[in-house]
């Protein structure tokens, strides 16, 4: 009877370490694709406190830290998010509990699993205006 009990905290244990190693790959690897978008752009310094919902085309989670949002008229922004938002960059999906017709600082989002279960949230910073690095540079 010991001998069961020990095989199971064993196995136990070692579906743990799996996890835990799997995760920390996964990190690594959304930590390798947040700086392959982000390189890509470069910061101009002009940001903006609010964007217009109707001039939103999409938006990309960069990571569980940052967004990139495309708008109207080819423009790209990024927003450094306030606090981690767990499972952004994983999940893609969120929502965003927007009080007025625009996209704002402060406005909080909460990351949605794929069942439909909040899994964590924070808020927008400002959205600064990115430049696409061209490829002859």
């Amino acid at each position: 009877m010991n001998s069961l009990h020990i095989s199971v905290a064993v196995i136990s244990g070692f579906a743990l370490s799996l996890a835990v190693a799997s995760n920390a790959a996964a990190t690594k690897r959304q930590d390798e694709q947040a700086k392959e978008i982000l390189s890509q752009f470069e910061k101009t310094g002009e940001s903006v406190y609010c964007l217009s919902l109707a001039a939103v085309r999409s938006t990309k989670a960069v990571d569980d830290h940052a967004m990139i949002i495309l708008a109207q008229g080819g423009k790209v922004y990024l927003s450094e998010l306030h606090g981690r938002c767990i499972g952004l960059g994983r999940e893609q999906r969120y929502i965003h509990d927007a009080t007025t017709n625009k996209m704002c600082r402060g406005d909080t989002i909460r990351v949605v699993s794929n069942f439909g279960t909040p899994i964590g949230s924070c808020s927008f910073g400002n959205f600064e205006k990115l430049k696409e690095i061209s490829q002859s540079e």
